[in-house]
């Protein structure tokens, strides 16, 4: 396992670096506490940095980090590190608005506040439900594992 520990910033950053080199460099890194994938093109040797910035890929990220860091490097090894992350975001992303539509339709309090037009009311309970949602979503999506891939 290809892993860095460094304290850089005063904390423990926990990077995973392909196999892969270029000019002695890895091809791919994750950094699991920025959640930042860097990519260096083999053709030309320059850096691209992606962030994320939702919380659900920074709770997977601890997530495998500490329950599967094997898996995580595979993913890394691979250079698919992005394309999995970008995919997660999407896929979470949508699944927590579909949720949270289906809770907001079956809320009885949510839809009276809507029909009195007190808004205030029904954004403090679709917030609420919206919550509902992520944890649901981050229970079934983020911290189960599948190992079909």
């Amino acid at each position: 396992m290809l892993l860095t520990i460094s304290q850089g910033n005063g904390s423990d950053d926990m990077i995973f670096h392909s196999k892969q080199k270029v000019n002695g460099a890895p091809v791919w890194e994750v950094d699991t506490d920025t959640q930042t994938v860097r990519h260096r093109n083999p053709k030309t040797g320059e850096m691209e940095r992606y962030v994320f910035h939702t919380d659900h890929i920074r709770y997977y990220l601890h997530h495998i980090e500490e329950k599967r860091p094997d898996l995580l490097q595979e993913i890394v090894d691979k250079g698919e590190i992005y394309k999995h992350l970008d995919e997660l975001d999407t896929k979470v992303t949508d699944a927590v608005n579909r949720q949270t539509e289906l809770l907001m339709q079956s809320s009885r309090d949510y839809q009276a506040a809507v029909m009195s037009g007190r808004i205030d009311q029904s954004g403090a309970i679709g917030n609420l439900l919206r919550m509902q949602a992520q944890r649901a979503v981050n229970d079934t999506m983020i911290y189960l594992w599948k190992d079909d891939e």
